[in-house]
């Protein structure tokens, strides 16, 4: 059983991404960038034993990710209702982010304590 929210968000961001590399029509470029984002969200998870390395490799896949609707913009006039998931793929890597920062701080307070 996931124990950690940010775990849950990390792999609902690569399958949201998986998704959308796989109903993908862009360029090989953009695919490309699709399903690196996709791994960078899941090997994210298992650095939960390293949160601040943690916290710095989720700026990874959203740059990724942000890079894709550059490409996107400049590709493409019109959207379809796949170019959305990678948005939501970014929402929930930020959520993730969050839950992790928190994890840092509760840890970090605790240590204060001892």
């Amino acid at each position: 059983m996931i124990q950690r929210k940010q775990t849950l968000f990390l792999l609902l961001a690569a399958v949201a991404t998986g998704v959308a590399a796989l109903l993908n029509t862009g360029t090989t470029l953009m695919l490309l960038l699709l399903i690196v984002s996709a791994l960078l969200c899941i090997a994210i998870i298992f650095l939960y034993k390293n949160r601040k390395r943690q916290v710095l490799c989720t700026l990874a896949p959203t740059a990724l990710l942000l890079a894709w609707y550059i490409l996107l913009a400049v590709e493409r006039t019109q959207m379809v209702w796949t170019d959305a998931l990678p948005a939501l793929a970014i929402l929930l890597i930020v959520l993730a982010r969050k839950g992790i920062v928190h994890d840092e701080k509760l840890v970090r307070s605790l240590d204060r304590i001892r």
